[in-house]
């Protein structure tokens, strides 16, 4: 059995290698050893497997003082303390429990659960109704626990502001799909009541939901935790599957099938139909841009190409 000082070296290591060069996570990753070394100490931790899915820095399992448990780490600041906000007040329904946090730091102890949902090889349809299960749950949080959105400061706006910022001169190989992931985030803007708003996981997609211990059934991880209509986080659950969209034998083909997930979806959460379209459409393509910038240019081209599939004739 290794010591405390070669299990941490072993983790930094590991998330160095995984991150590489980032910018943006290259303050979290110097000050990783020594976070570790205190939080092994203060929280009675034994590290083990560093678990290699996401972009950022590696989720770690670990023994909690006897509890099996998971270690994030990630960079400290306002998205943070709204992610652990919201998972604490969940109390682990819909979503993860968390059982010791240090914000200011950006460190959280969670429960450890089982497989991801983007792993299970179930179909799309039977993965969207585990993620609308769960976010039925996560939408009974009081919207309150999120601060009230700026004027021009709501998520489609921002996402309009992404695909302006990211895009490159050279993109017409997707220019039709940009072009049109603007014009619906603007409409979904200039469309929005803040009084249908609720309590927004944010990024529900199958890699952010895990099997929970004991039931048949996934929770909630990485929460953003902001306030915004039900149909977007809807529309999130059915943004990725871009490898089906691309495997069908024609366009039309992959917009009739990628529309009844979407009514699916909507039927769930009795929530409306077309709207959960237009953000599925806006998030498919934002996040591909976000990839790209990400580096993960593979992935972030499916997204792309799939979101050129499914505009309309």
């Amino acid at each position: 059995m290794t010591g405390p000082d070669e299990q941490i070296a072993r983790v930094v290591a590991t998330a160095r290698a995984q991150v590489g060069d980032h910018p943006v996570l290259t303050p979290v990753l110097d000050g990783l050893g020594e976070l570790l070394a205190d939080l092994v100490q203060r929280w009675s931790l034994t590290l083990g497997e560093v678990y290699g899915e996401g972009l950022g820095v590696p989720v770690v399992a670990v023994d909690a003082d006897g509890r099996p448990a998971v270690l994030k780490i990630d960079r400290a600041g306002p998205a943070f303390s709204a992610q652990v906000a919201t998972l604490e007040a969940a109390r682990g329904r819909g979503y993860a429990a968390v059982l010791a946090s240090d914000v200011p730091r950006g460190a959280v102890l969670m429960e450890r659960l089982g497989a991801s949902l983007a792993s299970s090889r179930l179909a799309p349809s039977a993965q969207v109704d585990h993620l609308t299960a769960a976010l039925r749950l996560a939408w009974e949080l009081p919207v309150d626990l999120a601060p009230v959105i700026a004027p021009g400061d709501d998520k489609a706006a921002q996402l309009a502001g992404i695909v302006r910022r990211f895009r490159r001169g050279d993109d017409d190989r997707w220019g039709p799909a940009l072009d049109r992931a603007h014009e619906l985030a603007r409409h979904l803007s200039a469309t929005r009541d803040p009084r249908r708003d609720v309590l927004c996981h944010g990024d529900p997609h199958p890699g952010n939901a895990l099997q929970a211990n004991g039931i048949p059934r996934y929770k909630l991880v990485d929460p953003d935790g902001f306030r915004c209509e039900p149909e977007y986080d809807v529309g999130v659950t059915v943004r990725d599957f871009s490898r089906e969209v691309l495997a069908s034998r024609d366009h039309r083909t992959a917009r009739a099938r990628h529309d009844a997930l979407c009514d699916l979806a909507a039927d769930l959460t009795d929530t409306d139909a077309e709207r959960v379209r237009q953000w599925a459409f806006v998030e498919r393509v934002t996040t591909g841009l976000y990839l790209r910038w990400f580096h993960d240019e593979e992935t972030a081209e499916s997204f792309l190409d799939a979101a050129t599939v499914l505009l309309p004739d």
